[in-house]
């Protein structure tokens, strides 16, 4: 039995060695992007375990070098505060830096996200909901494609992108458009929490992350840029931020989750698993379900159209916040 308790997969068998490979995975100071971690780590990838903070960082890289003396050297806490698309693209220099001409990036989970809340905007004048969980990871991989794709050129290289996404992306407003600021600006029809309108919030950032995914595989594809882009639903995962999130409603809806440790394994199957490699085509652009299976995301998240305006709108609001610091 492996992570994810199930006999389809199992991490210890199922994932190749990674020794010599690099992934990087945000929200890794606690809960599924920790548990990612620590597995990546032990399977002999050098990770970069990014954090709202460096001392958390340091923090979880303490936590995990205690679980497992053995993956202590393969770390390295990298701050990144993944609501303003300056930290993030600063992240991604700073992980060029060290890589240098001769660094290779072999896996990258984007998986840092924020649930729920009253309705806010960072200082760059975006919804803190698609800031943290969307245009983040927008700038910081983008600040990172050149390293993704010369280590996708390299003989026997196996590079992966996964997007962290949520069967919620099915709850979003209607109608769906990418076209302006003001798209990432949207309370969802009120600034006040509850929990259908930051349901509904949280589910337009996890369905943009499920279309950033389909337009980067398609643009890989085109470029002949032999890498797998993909967005996965882990499964409901029992964490103080899901119970925070649902409130009395997790009474009835956290039966069913799991452990952070047990979640990992849909990851590190998207991530790392043989399965993906062997099946190569059917997982590009995939959307996954809890244990590999690929399935069909709503309607929206299937809409290539929506998915070209998502990324134009997120390189021209990119563009805009590093020339002028703030989205107008």
């Amino acid at each position: 039995m492996g992570l994810t308790g199930s006999k389809a997969f199992d991490p210890i068998v199922d994932v190749p060695s990674l020794e010599g490979k690099v992934a990087l995975v945000t929200g890794a100071n606690r809960g599924l992007g920790y548990a990612v971690s620590l597995a990546l780590a032990q399977k002999g990838a050098k990770v970069y375990v990014t954090c709202r903070s460096l001392s958390k960082a340091e923090e979880a890289v303490r936590g995990m070098s205690t679980v497992d003396p053995g993956v202590a050297l393969r770390l390295r806490p990298l701050g990144v505060e993944l609501g303003s698309v300056r930290s993030a693209k600063a992240a991604g220099e700073e992980v060029l830096r060290e890589e240098g001409e001769s660094g290779r990036l072999d896996i990258l989970v984007c998986n840092a996200a924020q649930t729920g809340g009253p309705y806010a905007e960072t200082e760059e004048g975006i919804s803190t909901a698609i800031a943290s969980n969307h245009l983040g990871h927008f700038a910081l991989t983008k600040t990172l494609l050149p390293l993704l794709e010369r280590t996708a050129r390299l003989p026997g290289s196996d590079v992966r992108v996964i997007s962290v996404s949520s069967d919620a992306h099915s709850f979003t407003p209607k109608p769906v458009q990418f076209k302006t600021v003001a798209d990432f600006r949207q309370d969802c029809g009120s600034k006040k929490g509850s929990i259908v309108v930051e349901m509904t919030r949280y589910g337009q950032s996890k369905l943009a992350n499920i279309l950033f995914a389909k337009e980067l595989q398609r643009r890989w594809t085109a470029a002949g840029v032999p890498g797998i882009a993909l967005a996965l639903h882990p499964g409901g995962i029992s964490t103080q931020g899901a119970r925070n999130f649902l409130g009395w409603w997790y009474l009835l809806f956290g039966l069913g989750f799991v452990s952070p440790e047990k979640a990992a394994g849909p990851v590190l199957l998207a991530a790392a698993g043989k399965r993906v490699r062997e099946e190569g085509d059917k997982w590009k652009g995939a959307y996954v379900r809890p244990v590999g299976k690929v399935v069909a995301p709503s309607k929206e998240a299937e809409d290539m159209g929506l998915a070209k305006d998502l990324w134009e709108l997120s390189e021209r609001v990119c563009a805009e916040i590093e020339e002028k610091g703030r989205a107008e």
